[in-house]
């Protein structure tokens, strides 16, 4: 949902790949550029000294001014005379405004995403899924399309709303299947232990296994 820190996952990725030489072309539907850096700056995140460099390429992108085609012009441009190694496309939910039919959107992406991975270049796109705690519903589902998905919630507990990341999918290879707190602070963003204590994490609502635990020795 909405807040769980996927742009801020996604900005950590840009500024990595930036630290290792690479060059990144990001893409961001719903917010201004002044606010992103704003942000990563406060997260302590130097994206903003990688924009000025010229290692990311940060483009505001409005659904009304561009075809999907045009777009997607755009970024196999981008890869094939600038080299671009990552790609960001922040959020999915944007991209598909711009769509006449959202019957074509998995085409489209299908296609953008064959062309992309057979130039070895990584992709990753945000997905805003709606509600906030509880029951989630995306949109469209393109996650078959994704070699890895991961997933972040909201949850309660000890009275405070905390944030959960977990990876669900990952198409080759083994994976961690723990659901681990997620912080997102002045340190910036940090993974923590894998919530053990907890059962239905992902429900919005868990549950203490210690409580589970005296509930099934009362029956």
């Amino acid at each position: 949902p909405a807040g769980t820190g996927k742009s801020a996952v996604a900005h950590q990725f840009a500024v990595t790949a930036a630290e290792r030489g690479e060059k990144c072309l990001l893409f961001v539907f719903d917010e201004n550029i002044k606010t992103i850096l704003r942000r990563t700056n406060s997260l302590g995140l130097p994206l903003e000294k990688y924009v000025l460099n010229g290692a990311v390429r940060l483009r505001q992108v409005d659904p009304a001014d561009v075809s999907p085609g045009e777009f997607a012009h755009q970024i196999k441009r981008a890869v094939v005379e600038d080299g671009v190694r990552l790609v960001i496309l922040d959020s999915l939910i944007g991209y598909l405004q711009a769509m006449a039919d959202e019957r074509f959107l998995s085409l489209q992406l299908h296609e953008l995403l064959t062309f992309l991975s057979q130039q070895g270049v990584v992709t990753i796109i945000t997905v805003t899924q709606h509600g906030l705690i509880g029951a989630m519903q995306t949109p469209i589902d393109v996650t078959y399309l994704a070699d890895s998905v991961i997933l972040m919630r909201f949850f309660e507990a000890g009275g405070e709303v905390k944030k959960a990341i977990s990876v669900i999918k990952k198409r080759s290879g083994g994976h961690e299947k723990a659901i681990r707190e997620f912080m997102i602070d002045q340190k910036g963003v940090r993974v923590g232990e894998p919530l053990h204590k907890f059962h239905g994490v992902l429900t919005g609502v868990p549950t203490s296994v210690e409580d589970m635990g005296s509930m099934m020795k009362s029956r």
